[in-house]
């Protein structure tokens, strides 16, 4: 048998560790390249760049994030897959990515229109050829994490994310403004495609269009239907934006959103990759999956908590340090974004258990009423521009926090209580690490440059994270946490 085609639950734990320790790896890496081109781009290019790109961007995420007709997430959450349907799965999606390539560069010269921009139209021409190479890819990569292969794709990390910036550092430093994105935005997948088919080779024939098959086929309407909602609400504050306000005022908030996204992107996704494989092999152990997942939003939480709530005393520091000066606009959408982060970390363990429960049923309507609130809160916050639009997005998963854990857990093992307990550590974590980062700025480093403030804020914060876990667990408990019972 092909090791992408390997789901033994001999050893998960171990597996399961090592996994999600190649994938986070992965994702520091990955937050180090992105950290650094962001720092310097910033400094290259103008806040309307990022506002034109910003106005692309989300057709072209969503077509991205809808082109595997949500077959990525049905073959991740599969316990027996064979070659021959993995087989099958690729040929629809790679049919489905040229397809799409083609619709989307087709339409570009209607959403140039829609903006009133030309250069929208551009950029969204060149960029539809990703859609072609996520659709040759998809499978590819969702086999490796099926597999828990990450070291394959950690390599593939590095080298996509050293290429693409560098591409971009250096186009953006010749003048290339905008462009640099584009390149930034292409360059990366097409590396990471070629490095994971060159590492682990798996040639996809002999489909197999078995009843099997199509019920794998079946299960992703789901995932595309969610997929297509859940995009809808992550890009249509950028759309409302540069529709009414064009690139300039989407530019700070487009840098805004970075800034509070990427970390969310190296917490939640590296490890949502690694355990909705790994909770649905428990899925038949009610207790042991109770266990799973209340350690696993534990570790989140606290992970998310003190540094996103502490975000919102230093934003104007992360902000300057980051992106310079000229981008100060950014900062108050910062602090409107900061605490929805934490937010999001803890919540996005919702979705992870529907999918791995196989309940994509579930997991659609849940994202359908995500959708609904959240794009609600666009519209009514539009008027006051993109710190409205900012505001109605922290109100929306406010109010969507808790009945979403309530949603979730439902015919499980798991209470909502089971669930607040698990994060309510976390919580006074973070109390003492926003208290503390509070009275260093008012009391010791107010007259600091930004850059020693921010630094000496980090060591408060990760010393407070450190020691509150040594009091609240200790060494003793850190190892259980670690190990399934």
């Amino acid at each position: 048998m092909h090791a992408l085609f390997h789901t033994s639950t001999d050893r998960l734990k171990q597996r399961a560790q090592r996994a999600s320790i190649l994938n986070l790896v992965a994702r520091g890496i990955d937050f180090f390249f992105q950290f650094v081109s962001l720092m310097l781009l910033a400094r290259l290019l103008t806040p309307a760049d990022y506002g034109v790109f910003a106005m692309a961007a989300p057709f072209v995420w969503t077509l991205i994030n809808i082109g595997d007709l949500g077959l990525a997430a049905a073959v991740l959450q599969q316990p027996d897959l064979n070659e021959r349907q993995a087989a099958a799965v690729f040929q629809v999606n790679a049919l489905a990515g040229i397809a799409f390539a083609a619709i989307l560069f087709l339409s570009s010269p209607i959403i140039g229109w829609f903006y009133g921009d030309a250069r929208v139209a551009e950029i969204v021409a060149i960029l539809s050829f990703m859609l072609v190479v996520f659709g040759f890819t998809t499978v590819q990569q969702t086999l490796l994490r099926r597999a828990l292969l990450f070291d394959v794709l950690l390599r593939a990390q590095i080298a996509s994310s050293a290429t693409a910036s560098i591409v971009a550092l250096v186009l953006a430093w010749n003048g290339a403004g905008y462009w640099a994105l584009v390149a930034r935005a292409l360059v990366d997948p097409l590396v990471s495609s070629i490095v994971a088919w060159a590492s682990a080779p798996w040639w996809p024939r002999d489909a197999e269009w078995s009843e099997a098959t199509k019920k794998v086929l079946r299960f992703g309407q789901y995932f595309l239907a969610s997929s297509i909602l859940s995009s809808a609400a992550r890009q249509a504050d950028n759309v409302l934006i540069g529709w009414r306000y064009g690139s300039a005022e989407l530019g700070p908030y487009a840098l805004a959103y970075r800034l509070f996204f990427l970390p969310i992107q190296q917490i939640a996704w590296p490890l949502g990759h690694v355990m909705v494989p790994t909770l649905s092999r428990l899925r038949d152990d009610p207790e042991r999956l109770k266990r799973w997942y209340l350690k696993l939003l534990q570790l989140m939480s606290f992970a998310a908590f003190p540094p996103f709530f502490s975000l919102v005393i230093c934003a104007d520091d992360v902000v300057r340090v980051v992106a310079g000066p000229q981008w100060d606009e950014a900062v108050e959408i910062v602090r409107l974004l900061a605490p929805l982060g934490a937010l999001m970390t803890a919540y996005s363990t919702c979705d992870w258990l529907l999918r791995a429960r196989g309940y994509a049923d579930r997991s659609f309507w849940l994202t359908v009423v995500n959708t609904v609130v959240c794009v609600s809160s666009y519209v009514v916050g539009l008027p006051w521009g993109a710190i409205g639009v900012a505001s109605g997005l922290a109100v929306a998963n406010i109010i969507l926090f808790l009945p979403g854990f309530i949603y979730a857990t439902r015919g499980t093992t798991i209470r909502l209580t089971d669930s607040l307990q698990a994060m309510l550590p976390s919580l006074g974590v973070t109390f003492v690490a926003v208290l503390a980062t509070w009275l260093l700025r008012v009391y010791v480093a107010d007259t600091w440059i930004p850059i020693v403030r921010l630094l000496a804020t980090g060591a408060v914060i990760g010393t407070i994270m450190g020691c509150g876990w040594l009091v609240l667990y200790g060494h003793s408990r850190l190892t259980t946490l670690l190990s399934s019972s």
